[in-house]
C-alpha cells in the first residue's frame, strides 16, 4: 500500500521535478518503478510543483527538503489503524497521511512576500484534494481521503525556512493490507 501511495502522489507532481526523488540506480524493483511513475501520463500534474518529497524518516525528509529551491509537495505516512466488521466479514484500514505543499523563504521575506506564497500552496493543495476527492475507487477499495481532513498553515525554520499549506487525514482502504 506504501507504494499505492507513492505512485498516486506522484501523478501531482510534473515529470521534470519526480526525477529528483529517485536518487539511486539500484536494483530491477527501484528502475521498474521509476520508469512506471515517469511514464505516467497523468492529468492531475501541476505546475507549481518543482519537487517531490515522500517518506517516514524525519531526518531523510529534513535532509532532502533542506535542498530544495522551489514549491514542493511532502507526503508522510505514520500509523495503520485496522478493524474488522465481523458482521460482513469486512477489514478496514486507515492510513494516516499528511500532505504538504509549501515554498522556502530567503531570510528576508516580509509578511506580504509570504502572504502571496501561503495562497499559491494553498491554491495547489486545494486543487490535490480536490482530485482526491474525485479518485476513489471503489472497486479496489481504496478512499484516498477519508473526512474529516485538516488543512492548516505550516511553517518550519528547520526545513529550509518553509512556510505553506498542510492537509492531514487518513486514507482508508479495505481489505487493501
Amino acid at each position: 500500500m506504501i507504494l499505492e501511495i507513492f505512485k498516486y502522489f506522484a501523478r501531482f507532481v510534473p515529470v521534470a521535478a519526480l526525477e529528483n526523488i529517485f536518487q539511486l540506480p539500484t536494483d530491477a524493483a527501484y528502475r521498474a518503478l521509476k520508469d512506471e511513475v515517469l511514464a505516467d501520463t497523468s492529468d492531475h500534474r501541476l505546475q507549481g510543483l518543482t519537487d517531490f518529497v515522500f517518506g517516514a524518516d524525519a531526518d531523510k525528509l529534513t535532509k532532502r527538503i533542506t535542498d530544495i529551491r522551489g514549491t514542493y509537495l511532502c507526503v508522510e505516512f505514520s500509523t495503520v489503524n485496522s478493524t474488522i466488521d465481523s458482521q460482513v466479514d469486512v477489514k478496514t484500514d486507515l492510513i494516516r497521511v499528511g500532505v504538504t505543499v509549501a515554498t522556502p523563504h530567503p531570510d528576508n521575506y516580509d509578511l506580504v512576500a509570504t502572504a502571496i506564497d501561503q495562497d499559491k500552496t494553498l491554491a495547489l493543495l486545494s486543487a490535490i484534494r480536490q482530485y482526491m476527492r474525485d479518485d476513489d475507487d471503489p472497486q479496489r477499495g481504496i478512499y484516498w481521503m477519508d473526512y474529516p481532513a485538516t488543512l492548516s498553515v505550516w511553517s518550519s525554520k528547520e526545513l529550509a525556512n518553509s512556510h505553506g499549506w498542510t492537509m492531514q487525514f487518513n486514507i482508508r482502504g479495505i481489505d487493501v493490507i
